[in-house]
């Protein structure tokens, strides 16, 4: 018999640091705590939803985390470039996405519902991470 446990692909994580602005950015779980990314070809697993709400107790708060390719609808995404509408979005080495090169090793992680340029998050329609070499 199967059951579905989550009506949405939403958990709770401890926060590897201050996130209290980390909206939008993308990262990955080990161990239950929540580490945003340094990489742009280490696939990542989710994007934070809510940040912790106060810098000095963030080792004891949880975040949000939406987990690509399980959650429902769109989510929040960081931006260090220029993109527009209709584009693919891969992930940057911080954490945050850009318009999708399409060329070289990468990782594209959605398509961006709305435009907006560096530092801005904007509404991104997820798919699970997917990697393409060089």
């Amino acid at each position: 018999m199967s059951r579905q446990y989550r009506s949405d692909g939403i958990v709770s994580r401890t926060p590897a640091a201050d996130y209290t602005t980390k909206r939008g950015y993308l990262g990955s779980s080990s161990a239950g705590t929540f580490t945003i990314s340094s990489s742009a070809t280490t696939k990542v697993t989710g994007v934070i939803l809510d940040g912790n709400q106060t810098t000095a107790n963030y080792a004891t708060e949880k975040i949000s985390v939406g987990i690509l390719g399980a959650t429902a609808g769109t989510v929040p995404m960081r931006l260090s470039g220029t993109v527009v509408e209709g584009a693919f979005v891969q992930q940057s080495t911080d954490g945050t996405v850009v318009t999708d090169a399409g060329s070289g090793a990468r990782v594209l992680v959605g398509v961006a519902l709305e435009s907006g340029g560096t530092g801005e998050n904007i509404e991104v329609a997820p798919i699970t991470p997917v990697y393409y070499a060089s």
